[in-house]
């Protein structure tokens, strides 16, 4: 899971009311709390919680900084509640959501783009809706897939001005690239 996505659990999850911060690790990341397995496992699994952990502890602490959550004192427990620029950013990246319906049409797709740098937040939204959309990466800049290409995809294509770096093809006969898809 990406650090945004992570972010948007965490504000969602608080979003329902006030959570002492275990409720939330066990919301966002159940598999941390919960061991089943042998010596030599368990020792791996102690390890790779306690990094999973201190990751999940300091983006609570990022959202702590961005004032997005506060963090409450009450008793024997910290709770964490999430605030009005929380449920604003919450808001923002529910509607910046990718959401497209994905249907596959069999013809084989092949999408270039060459997104500059000082678009990469474009770029990086591009290669999400791509992998939402079902392609694949071939190289960097280079996706290929069986699904059709949504309206609403091109539509936000143009609201973002990406059409000019972008360019769409069908190929009716995929020679090796056929082994990828």
């Amino acid at each position: 899971m990406r650090k945004g996505e992570k972010i948007k659990e965490i504000l969602t999850t608080l979003a329902a009311g006030t959570l002492a911060t275990l409720e939330i690790l066990d919301e966002i990341w159940p598999y941390t709390t919960k061991s089943r397995y042998s010596n030599k496992k368990r020792q791996f699994r102690a390890n790779h919680n306690s990094i999973e952990m201190h990751k999940f502890y300091n983006l609570l602490d990022y959202l702590k900084k961005e004032k997005l959550v506060e963090k409450k004192t009450a008793g024997n427990g910290i709770f964490w509640k999430i605030t009005s620029d929380g449920l604003n950013k919450l808001k923002v990246m529910k509607e910046q959501a990718i959401n497209y319906d994905t249907e596959n049409d069999g013809k084989l797709k092949i999408i270039v783009f060459d997104v500059p740098e000082k678009e990469r937040r474009k770029r990086a939204w591009l290669r999400e809706a791509l992998s939402f959309l079902g392609f694949k990466i071939l190289q960097q800049s280079v996706w290929i897939g069986k699904n059709k290409i949504p309206e609403q995809f091109l539509f936000d294509l143009r609201q973002k001005n990406l059409l000019p770096y972008i360019h769409i093809m069908e190929v009716s006969r995929s020679g090796t690239v056929r082994e990828l898809t």
